[in-house]
Protein backbone atom coordinates (compact mmCIF):
# COMPACT_ATOMS: atom_id res chain seq x y z
CA UNK A 1 0.00 0.00 0.00
CA UNK A 2 1.70 3.40 -0.83
CA UNK A 3 0.71 6.68 0.96
CA UNK A 4 0.07 9.88 -0.78
CA UNK A 5 -0.63 13.23 1.61
CA UNK A 6 -1.68 16.40 -0.12
CA UNK A 7 -1.69 19.38 1.49
CA UNK A 8 -1.30 23.36 1.29
CA UNK A 9 1.35 24.33 3.62
CA UNK A 10 -0.02 27.59 4.22
CA UNK A 11 -3.55 26.54 4.95
CA UNK A 12 -5.44 25.99 8.74
CA UNK A 13 -2.50 28.36 9.93
CA UNK A 14 -0.01 25.93 9.28
CA UNK A 15 -1.07 22.44 9.73
CA UNK A 16 1.02 20.26 7.34
CA UNK A 17 3.87 21.57 8.97
CA UNK A 18 2.45 19.84 12.72
CA UNK A 19 1.86 16.32 11.30
CA UNK A 20 4.30 16.10 8.57
CA UNK A 21 6.96 14.55 11.26
CA UNK A 22 4.25 12.18 12.42
CA UNK A 23 2.95 10.86 9.01
CA UNK A 24 6.40 10.06 8.48
CA UNK A 25 7.25 8.33 11.55
CA UNK A 26 4.21 6.20 10.93
CA UNK A 27 4.79 5.27 7.78
CA UNK A 28 8.37 4.66 8.42
CA UNK A 29 7.24 2.17 11.06
CA UNK A 30 4.85 0.83 8.83
CA UNK A 31 7.49 0.46 6.29
CA UNK A 32 5.05 1.80 3.25
CA UNK A 33 6.36 3.82 0.43
CA UNK A 34 5.03 7.57 1.04
CA UNK A 35 5.23 11.29 -0.15
CA UNK A 36 4.04 14.61 0.30
CA UNK A 37 2.45 16.73 -2.75
CA UNK A 38 2.35 20.61 -1.62
CA UNK A 39 -0.31 22.50 -3.63
CA UNK A 40 0.50 26.18 -4.65
CA UNK A 41 -3.29 26.71 -6.35
CA UNK A 42 -6.41 25.44 -5.36
CA UNK A 43 -7.11 23.24 -8.68
CA UNK A 44 -3.65 21.12 -7.57
CA UNK A 45 -5.98 19.07 -4.96
CA UNK A 46 -8.16 17.61 -7.74
CA UNK A 47 -5.46 17.50 -10.37
CA UNK A 48 -2.73 15.69 -8.02
CA UNK A 49 -5.50 13.36 -6.75
CA UNK A 50 -6.50 12.20 -10.12
CA UNK A 51 -3.42 11.90 -11.15
CA UNK A 52 -1.77 9.61 -7.92
CA UNK A 53 -5.28 7.33 -8.39
CA UNK A 54 -4.71 6.70 -11.87
CA UNK A 55 -1.46 5.20 -11.15
CA UNK A 56 -3.75 2.09 -11.04
CA UNK A 57 -2.36 0.52 -7.55
CA UNK A 58 -3.53 0.59 -3.98
CA UNK A 59 -3.09 3.92 -2.82
CA UNK A 60 -4.38 5.47 0.63
CA UNK A 61 -4.59 9.49 -1.13
CA UNK A 62 -4.96 11.45 2.24
CA UNK A 63 -5.77 15.42 2.70
CA UNK A 64 -4.69 17.65 5.34
CA UNK A 65 -7.04 20.92 4.88
CA UNK A 66 -10.83 22.19 5.64
CA UNK A 67 -14.19 21.15 3.75
CA UNK A 68 -12.54 23.03 0.36
CA UNK A 69 -9.74 20.73 0.40
CA UNK A 70 -11.70 17.95 0.91
CA UNK A 71 -13.96 18.65 -1.92
CA UNK A 72 -11.38 19.29 -4.47
CA UNK A 73 -9.29 16.40 -3.69
CA UNK A 74 -12.41 14.27 -3.76
CA UNK A 75 -13.71 15.59 -7.29
CA UNK A 76 -10.14 14.26 -8.49
CA UNK A 77 -11.30 10.15 -6.98
CA UNK A 78 -14.43 9.90 -6.94
CA UNK A 79 -15.23 6.43 -8.83
CA UNK A 80 -11.93 4.94 -8.43
CA UNK A 81 -12.36 1.50 -6.27
CA UNK A 82 -8.25 1.20 -6.19
CA UNK A 83 -8.09 4.36 -4.05
CA UNK A 84 -8.82 4.81 -0.13
CA UNK A 85 -9.65 8.26 0.75
CA UNK A 86 -8.31 9.85 3.86
CA UNK A 87 -9.11 13.36 5.68
CA UNK A 88 -7.28 14.88 8.29
CA UNK A 89 -8.86 17.94 9.07
CA UNK A 90 -6.97 20.71 9.73
CA UNK A 91 -8.48 23.71 8.40
CA UNK A 92 -10.90 26.74 9.08
CA UNK A 93 -13.60 24.87 8.42
CA UNK A 94 -14.25 21.03 9.27
CA UNK A 95 -18.08 19.97 9.09
CA UNK A 96 -17.95 16.94 6.62
CA UNK A 97 -15.76 14.63 9.31
CA UNK A 98 -18.41 16.06 12.09
CA UNK A 99 -21.06 13.13 10.28
CA UNK A 100 -18.27 10.16 11.07
CA UNK A 101 -18.37 10.86 15.06
CA UNK A 102 -16.28 14.38 14.57
CA UNK A 103 -12.55 15.26 13.90
CA UNK A 104 -10.95 13.25 16.80
CA UNK A 105 -11.02 10.18 15.26
CA UNK A 106 -9.52 11.60 12.07
CA UNK A 107 -6.73 13.43 14.15
CA UNK A 108 -5.60 10.11 16.06
CA UNK A 109 -3.01 10.35 13.35
CA UNK A 110 -1.09 7.15 14.12
CA UNK A 111 -4.24 4.68 14.57
CA UNK A 112 -6.29 6.71 11.28
CA UNK A 113 -3.64 5.99 8.46
CA UNK A 114 -4.31 2.15 9.69
CA UNK A 115 -8.22 2.30 9.89
CA UNK A 116 -10.83 0.31 7.76
CA UNK A 117 -12.15 2.40 5.14
CA UNK A 118 -16.09 2.39 3.80
CA UNK A 119 -18.01 3.26 1.26
CA UNK A 120 -19.36 6.97 0.89
CA UNK A 121 -21.82 9.11 -1.19
CA UNK A 122 -21.22 11.93 -3.30
CA UNK A 123 -23.61 14.81 -5.43
CA UNK A 124 -23.22 15.43 -9.08
CA UNK A 125 -24.25 18.94 -9.43
CA UNK A 126 -23.56 19.17 -13.24
CA UNK A 127 -20.49 21.32 -12.57
CA UNK A 128 -18.34 19.78 -9.98
CA UNK A 129 -19.37 16.68 -7.15
CA UNK A 130 -20.44 17.34 -3.36
CA UNK A 131 -19.77 14.94 -0.58
CA UNK A 132 -21.11 17.75 1.60
CA UNK A 133 -23.97 19.54 1.00
CA UNK A 134 -25.44 21.52 -1.84
CA UNK A 135 -27.98 24.01 -1.63
CA UNK A 136 -29.78 27.29 -3.70
CA UNK A 137 -31.11 30.22 -1.95
CA UNK A 138 -30.06 32.08 1.49
CA UNK A 139 -27.45 29.58 3.11
CA UNK A 140 -25.83 29.56 0.05
CA UNK A 141 -25.91 33.41 -0.22
CA UNK A 142 -24.46 33.58 3.33
CA UNK A 143 -21.92 31.02 2.30
CA UNK A 144 -20.83 33.47 -0.03
CA UNK A 145 -20.37 36.47 1.89
CA UNK A 146 -18.79 34.22 4.40
CA UNK A 147 -16.11 33.17 1.76
CA UNK A 148 -15.47 36.80 1.02
CA UNK A 149 -14.96 38.06 4.52
CA UNK A 150 -10.98 36.71 4.71
CA UNK A 151 -10.25 38.94 7.10
CA UNK A 152 -12.80 38.62 9.28
CA UNK A 153 -12.02 35.03 9.54
CA UNK A 154 -8.86 34.94 10.84
CA UNK A 155 -9.86 36.35 14.34
CA UNK A 156 -13.36 34.72 14.12
CA UNK A 157 -12.97 31.73 13.02
CA UNK A 158 -16.17 29.86 12.19
CA UNK A 159 -18.24 32.49 13.95
CA UNK A 160 -17.94 34.33 11.04
CA UNK A 161 -20.99 32.32 9.31
CA UNK A 162 -22.89 33.56 12.04
CA UNK A 163 -22.05 37.40 11.51
CA UNK A 164 -22.41 36.24 8.11
CA UNK A 165 -26.26 35.82 8.59
CA UNK A 166 -26.92 38.79 10.40
CA UNK A 167 -25.38 40.99 7.56
CA UNK A 168 -27.25 38.62 5.01
CA UNK A 169 -30.85 39.30 6.57
CA UNK A 170 -30.53 42.82 5.69
CA UNK A 171 -31.24 41.95 2.51
CA UNK A 172 -33.29 40.14 0.36
CA UNK A 173 -33.59 36.37 2.15
CA UNK A 174 -35.73 34.45 -0.08
CA UNK A 175 -36.31 32.91 -3.65
CA UNK A 176 -39.08 31.69 -6.28
CA UNK A 177 -38.24 28.41 -6.83
CA UNK A 178 -39.92 25.14 -8.56
CA UNK A 179 -38.04 22.02 -6.71
CA UNK A 180 -38.33 18.82 -8.04
CA UNK A 181 -37.67 15.82 -6.39
CA UNK A 182 -37.20 12.18 -8.25
CA UNK A 183 -38.84 13.59 -11.48
CA UNK A 184 -42.19 13.18 -9.19
CA UNK A 185 -42.95 15.37 -6.20
CA UNK A 186 -42.65 19.53 -7.37
CA UNK A 187 -42.68 22.28 -4.92
CA UNK A 188 -43.63 26.10 -5.98
CA UNK A 189 -43.30 28.75 -3.87
CA UNK A 190 -40.74 31.59 -2.10
CA UNK A 191 -38.41 29.37 -0.26
CA UNK A 192 -35.43 30.45 1.86
CA UNK A 193 -33.90 27.93 0.36
CA UNK A 194 -33.19 24.08 -0.59
CA UNK A 195 -30.85 21.60 0.07
CA UNK A 196 -29.49 18.42 -0.80
CA UNK A 197 -27.63 16.31 1.57
CA UNK A 198 -24.89 13.45 2.02
CA UNK A 199 -23.57 14.94 5.16
CA UNK A 200 -25.22 16.42 8.33
CA UNK A 201 -23.26 19.51 8.94
CA UNK A 202 -21.88 22.86 7.24
CA UNK A 203 -21.69 26.58 7.97
CA UNK A 204 -19.02 25.62 10.69
CA UNK A 205 -21.24 23.40 12.68
CA UNK A 206 -24.89 24.22 11.70
CA UNK A 207 -26.95 20.55 11.53
CA UNK A 208 -28.70 20.92 8.77
CA UNK A 209 -29.76 17.38 7.74
CA UNK A 210 -29.74 15.60 11.04
CA UNK A 211 -30.90 12.68 9.25
CA UNK A 212 -28.65 12.03 6.63
CA UNK A 213 -26.22 8.90 6.06
CA UNK A 214 -23.40 9.39 3.82
CA UNK A 215 -23.14 5.86 3.26
CA UNK A 216 -27.30 5.12 2.75
CA UNK A 217 -26.91 5.63 -1.64
CA UNK A 218 -29.55 8.39 -1.11
CA UNK A 219 -29.67 12.29 -0.49
CA UNK A 220 -31.73 14.44 2.15
CA UNK A 221 -33.32 16.75 0.60
CA UNK A 222 -34.84 20.17 2.86
CA UNK A 223 -37.01 23.19 2.01
CA UNK A 224 -37.75 25.71 4.01
CA UNK A 225 -40.52 28.74 2.91
CA UNK A 226 -40.12 32.37 3.49
CA UNK A 227 -41.02 33.97 6.72
CA UNK A 228 -40.53 37.55 8.16
CA UNK A 229 -36.99 38.49 9.01
CA UNK A 230 -38.21 38.57 12.62
CA UNK A 231 -39.52 35.46 12.39
CA UNK A 232 -36.66 33.97 11.01
CA UNK A 233 -34.33 34.91 13.73
CA UNK A 234 -36.49 32.73 16.48
CA UNK A 235 -35.80 29.99 14.15
CA UNK A 236 -31.97 30.42 13.77
CA UNK A 237 -31.18 28.22 16.83
CA UNK A 238 -33.16 25.48 16.19
CA UNK A 239 -32.30 25.38 12.94
CA UNK A 240 -28.24 25.11 13.81
CA UNK A 241 -28.88 22.60 16.83
CA UNK A 242 -31.06 20.45 13.78
CA UNK A 243 -33.89 20.43 16.13
CA UNK A 244 -36.03 21.77 13.71
CA UNK A 245 -37.57 18.33 11.72
CA UNK A 246 -39.58 17.86 14.92
CA UNK A 247 -40.48 21.58 16.04
CA UNK A 248 -43.72 22.57 16.07
CA UNK A 249 -41.94 26.34 14.89
CA UNK A 250 -41.32 24.78 11.78
CA UNK A 251 -44.21 22.63 11.09
CA UNK A 252 -46.15 24.58 8.39
CA UNK A 253 -43.31 25.93 6.44
CA UNK A 254 -40.80 22.75 6.46
CA UNK A 255 -40.68 20.22 3.87
CA UNK A 256 -38.21 17.48 4.19
CA UNK A 257 -37.69 14.31 1.66
CA UNK A 258 -34.77 11.74 1.22
CA UNK A 259 -34.12 10.64 -2.53
CA UNK A 260 -31.64 10.25 -5.72
CA UNK A 261 -32.27 13.81 -7.08
CA UNK A 262 -33.15 17.53 -7.01
CA UNK A 263 -33.65 20.45 -9.49
CA UNK A 264 -34.39 23.59 -8.20
CA UNK A 265 -34.86 26.09 -10.46
CA UNK A 266 -34.77 29.90 -10.23
CA UNK A 267 -36.69 32.91 -11.39
CA UNK A 268 -34.06 34.65 -11.22
CA UNK A 269 -29.88 33.58 -10.69
CA UNK A 270 -29.49 32.75 -7.32
CA UNK A 271 -26.45 31.79 -5.46
CA UNK A 272 -25.56 27.92 -5.21
CA UNK A 273 -23.69 26.50 -2.81
CA UNK A 274 -21.57 23.34 -3.48
CA UNK A 275 -19.25 21.96 -0.55
CA UNK A 276 -18.19 25.60 0.02
CA UNK A 277 -17.74 27.01 -3.22
CA UNK A 278 -20.21 29.08 -4.38
CA UNK A 279 -21.87 30.14 -8.18
CA UNK A 280 -24.61 32.01 -9.43
CA UNK A 281 -27.37 30.24 -11.35
CA UNK A 282 -31.16 29.82 -12.51
CA UNK A 283 -31.44 26.24 -12.51
CA UNK A 284 -29.30 23.46 -10.93
CA UNK A 285 -29.89 19.34 -10.03
CA UNK A 286 -28.26 17.91 -7.40
CA UNK A 287 -28.31 14.12 -7.85
CA UNK A 288 -26.23 11.12 -5.41
CA UNK A 289 -23.45 8.90 -6.58
CA UNK A 290 -23.97 5.95 -4.73
CA UNK A 291 -20.46 4.43 -3.14
CA UNK A 292 -18.81 7.45 -4.34
CA UNK A 293 -15.71 7.42 -2.61
CA UNK A 294 -13.81 4.65 -0.10
CA UNK A 295 -13.44 7.26 2.78
CA UNK A 296 -10.78 6.42 5.46
CA UNK A 297 -13.08 6.02 9.25
CA UNK A 298 -11.57 5.75 12.64
CA UNK A 299 -14.04 3.73 13.23
CA UNK A 300 -14.71 2.96 17.31
CA UNK A 301 -12.48 -0.13 18.72
CA UNK A 302 -9.96 0.39 15.87
CA UNK A 303 -6.90 1.16 17.51
CA UNK A 304 -3.10 -0.79 16.25
CA UNK A 305 -1.01 1.94 17.95
CA UNK A 306 -2.45 2.02 21.11
CA UNK A 307 -2.02 5.19 23.62
CA UNK A 308 1.29 4.81 26.15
Amino acid sequence: MRYVFIANPKAGGGGFAKYRDRFSAACDKMGVPYQFLLTEKPEDLTEFARREGQVGDEVRIIVLGGDGAVCGVANGLIGMDNVEFGIIPCGSGNDYVKSFGGAEGFLDIENYLTAPSRYVDAIDTGHFKSVNICSMGLDAMICDRTNRMTRMKKWLGAATYTLAVMLSMLGKVYNNLTVTIDDETVYEGSYLFALAACGQYYGGGYRGAPMADPSDGLLDFVMIRRVSKLRMLSLIGTYQKGEYVDSKKFRKILAVHRGKKMKVVCAKPAVVNIDGECLRLKEVTFEVIPKALRLIVNEPGHETHPAT
